[in-house]
């Protein structure tokens, strides 16, 4: 179905003729994403790493949670790092062991007190629970949630009463209760000072890990000038598999991260990267959201999320090998599994539904019901929840546009929910009972088509700028690539063509599954395109036909040569 296009207005004439020196095409795509002024600019297109990263020390929080760590270090105090099952989770994780156990070897500290733990996802569920703070009792002096625990109150106050301490390294949105009784390190706190506030939780638990090295430095440890940037590999990964926005210091996290992320010396994820068809070297964005991240979440989807960590903190090539095996046949289970339930859940949806999408079935896995909720977001542009039914208990995710936020229906409905929590876009919850599930998904229902207006349910295409066919030159893709990296916040350009006549039309690929097309502009201009997964279209298209179109601006190489290309993201009869 074609999507309605959202054209950005073109900036004023004066904003073009301040900034001579750059292409007008870059300069419509900066103000695009609001950078309008020389400084913002500096930042976006030459970010420096002194001048555009936030201090941990700006965390209102952070000396008392460097002073608490170090506390445990000399009184031989056992540290559990407590992560999330997700990859954010895992990169946080492995950031605060890898650090910890770092500054255990250069102080002559006891590294056999650095513990971690995450929980079970279907058998668990997500957080820092009661059940665990029980576990641990006997076993720890100092809990560190990474990606979790903001929303965890009465398991931390559980803790603090067996004498353990918590420090929470969180992200997620705020709860009506704070667990005020541990150390918060969240830059959505009310009061806190620190500027950024869309780290992800491996940003989070980074900036606590620099505090560290640099407490570490002061106390003797022989560390090199920049030596926390090693950990940047993992902020890069959770950044990017996280969805946080790729602007401001995130994009310079992102940026600095994938340097490191392409001569990264963990053993671990250079040979996942391999397994994955990877190549170190030559890794970006995609590289992460289509290679890395999948993998890294597939331990905690399908099987126990120590096996993504313990991956990551491998330092043995052999084992890591191993380990990498283990976790690229575990997403291929991943990938079969969560096929055959989105199959299902279709079947469940007799016709188009309206309002938001709330399916259930027993058997459905508590780690891949988000998948299947993302798939039925992308075709239906509905918010959407998906849970796994066991007995009477229900374990689900919810999806949803940008323009329709989740967490009032889950607040709505919290005195039925077990546990929730998430982001406006992504969520997670439970719940236990059949009767909770049908009063909690009744006013999920209500809240959420009050908030809904009509044209939330329309897709839409965010269009950067329209064009003439002539305007995509070398120049335009030296432009566009000191825009990268891409991702949230600051997607891939996407430019529009209008009145473009049909001049070739074919497919490639195993059943013709994606459209070749050449187009010509009424001035005689010509351009190849291709459009991955839009083969079908070659059954309702014609030669010498007019149509409008969006596009990706990209270079085709083959057999050592280049040319220009538009990557089709939508086509729509010009009459239309």
């Amino acid at each position: 179905m074609s999507k309605r296009w959202l054209v950005s207005a073109p900036a004023l004439p004066e904003f073009f003729a301040q900034f001579p020196e750059h292409h007008p095409v870059l300069l419509q795509l900066l103000h695009n994403r609001g950078i309008k002024t020389q400084e913002e600019m500096d930042v976006f297109l030459g970010p420096d790493w002194s001048r555009d990263t936030c201090p941990p020390s700006s965390f209102r929080n952070m000396p008392a949670a460097v002073s608490r760590i170090f506390d445990a270090f000399l009184n031989g105090e056992v540290i559990t790092v407590h992560g999330d099952y997700d990859a954010d989770g895992v990169c946080g994780s492995t950031v605060l062991v890898s650090t910890l156990r770092d500054i255990s070897r250069a102080l002559n500290f006891d590294e056999s007190k650095i513990n971690y733990y995450i929980p079970h996802r279907e058998l668990e569920g997500y957080g820092f629970s009661m059940d665990t703070a029980e576990q641990l009792k006997d076993k720890t002096q100092l809990i560190i949630t990474v990606d979790c625990g903001i929303s965890n109150k009465p398991a931390i106050d559980l803790a603090k009463s067996y004498g353990i301490d918590t420090i929470v390294c969180d992200h997620h949105t705020m709860p009506k209760e704070l667990p005020e009784s541990a150390i918060l390190i969240h830059p959505l706190v009310p009061g806190e000072t620190f500027s950024n506030k869309h780290l992800c939780g491996t940003g989070v638990a980074f900036k606590l890990a620099s505090a560290l090295i640099d407490e570490a430095r002061i106390r003797g440890a022989a560390f090199p000038p920049g030596h926390e940037k090693w950990l940047l590999d993992l902020v890069a990964i959770a950044t990017v598999t996280d969805m946080v926005p790729l602007v401001g210091e995130n994009r310079v996290l992102e940026i600095f991260g994938l340097l490191v992320l392409n001569k990264t010396k963990r053993p671990g994820l250079r040979a996942l990267i391999e397994i994955a068809g990877g190549k170190i070297g030559e890794l970006d964005t995609t590289s992460i959201g289509f290679q890395i991240g999948p993998r890294l979440n597939a331990a905690g989807r399908m099987a126990h999320a120590y096996d993504a960590l313990e991956l990551m903190i491998e330092e043995d090539e052999l084992k890591a090998t191993e380990k990498a095996m283990k976790l690229q046949a575990t997403n291929k289970a991943r990938q079969a599994r969560s096929d055959e339930m989105y199959k299902e859940a279709k079947k469940q949806l007799v016709e188009p539904p309206a309002g938001c999408i709330i399916l259930f079935q027993d058997g459905w896995q508590a780690g891949l019901v988000g998948l299947v909720a993302g798939k039925l977001l992308n075709e239906f542009n509905l918010p959407t929840f998906v849970f796994g039914k066991e007995g009477d208990h229900f374990v689900g995710s919810g999806r949803s546009t940008n323009r329709v936020d989740l967490m009032p229906a889950l607040h709505a409905a919290s005195m039925h929910l077990e546990k929730y929590g998430g982001h406006p876009q992504a969520c997670g919850l439970s719940i236990c009972g059949a009767d909770a599930f049908e009063a909690a998904t009744k006013i999920m229902r209500e809240t959420l088509a009050v908030s809904m207006v009509e044209d939330d349910a329309v897709a839409t295409l965010a269009v950067d700028a329209e064009m003439k066919l002539e305007d995509v030159s070398w120049s335009l893709v030296e432009g566009i690539e000191k825009c990268k990296p891409f991702g949230m916040g600051n997607p891939t350009p996407v430019f529009s063509a209008r009145s473009v006549t049909i001049v070739g039309l074919g497919t490639v690929g195993a059943d013709g599954k994606h459209l070749r097309l050449t187009v010509q502009s009424s001035d005689g201009k010509i351009l190849k395109m291709i459009g991955f997964s839009f083969g079908f279209y070659s059954e309702t298209l014609l030669l010498n036909e007019v149509i409008d179109i969006a596009f990706e601006v990209s270079v085709n190489e083959w057999n050592g040569n280049r040319e220009l290309q538009g990557r089709i993201v939508d086509i729509k009869n010009h009459r239309s």
